[in-house]
């Protein structure tokens, strides 16, 4: 395998599509062969896309076992080459070779690891800030009425801080990282695009503050993936997101 399509395979593997389909234009410009061909079906952005760059690898190479694998899969009923007899069809949970979905026990491991991390950060500004100190003021007072203001005071002001910084961290982290936040890295998932991309800061904010306010009703939207074919929440489906599983990069 040649350095570049080392290069596109690891941005594959990484769900990294965007500059993937960069090397892969320079890459079929320059070598069009049975490999760039295949890798370039991983990457395509529809359905037809796929099915046509894995029959141009197939005529460079009719016996590249990849792509005459795959294309079987999409096309079972083809019976003659470069004529098939059927649409392909993709099943609601396409069986997307390069994509694993990740299972709900470990989406909600890494929202726990996120919310720990989130609370730690919580705490820190509070007592950097000052927070902490009119409650201890009413505390020594020992007045009712104040310490039950300074109370509702500080749990107001917490509350306001922990969604400030749940939805920066989230958010920074979903563009920095590629759809990973550090509890993510921990358990190898990232949020990917359903259609391919890199997840931008739009599809961070929709996903990541207003889907989760409209997921945390009951829990209702996190149960979703539960029953869903995807395995998506509400939050994923407002964003058009999938949580998968990172693979290892082999080499």
């Amino acid at each position: 395998m040649t350095d570049r399509l080392a290069a596109i395979q690891q941005a594959l593997d990484r769900f990294q599509r965007d500059e993937a389909r960069a090397l892969l234009k320079e890459e079929l410009k320059e070598n069009p062969s049975a490999a760039a061909y295949y890798l370039a079906a991983q990457a395509a952005l529809s359905q037809g896309d796929r099915v046509s760059y894995l029959k141009k690898a197939l005529e460079i190479n009719p016996e590249y076992r990849l792509a005459v694998d795959e294309l079987a899969e999409i096309m079972p009923l083809e019976k003659a080459e470069g004529a098939p007899t059927v649409e392909p069809v993709a099943s609601p949970a396409s069986k997307r070779s390069e994509i694993r979905l990740a299972s709900v026990g470990k989406r909600w491991l890494a929202i726990i690891l996120d919310g720990f991390i989130v609370a730690i950060a919580t705490v820190l500004l509070l007592v950097a800030g000052g927070a902490l100190a009119p409650l201890d003021a009413a505390m020594a007072s020992a007045d009712e009425a104040i310490v039950s203001e300074a109370l509702s005071n500080f749990q107001s002001n917490t509350l306001t801080v922990n969604l400030l910084v749940s939805a920066i961290y989230n958010v920074a982290l979903m563009v920095w990282f590629n759809g990973q936040t550090l509890g993510k890295m921990m358990l190898r998932l990232r949020v990917v695009k359903k259609r391919g991309g890199r997840i931008t800061i739009l599809d961070a904010l929709l996903r990541n503050v207003f889907g989760y306010m409209i997921s945390q009703i009951f829990l209702l939207g996190y149960l979703w993936a539960l029953f869903d074919a995807e395995k998506q929440t509400w939050h994923d489906k407002m964003a058009g997101t999938l949580v998968v599983e990172e693979r290892r990069i082999t080499r």
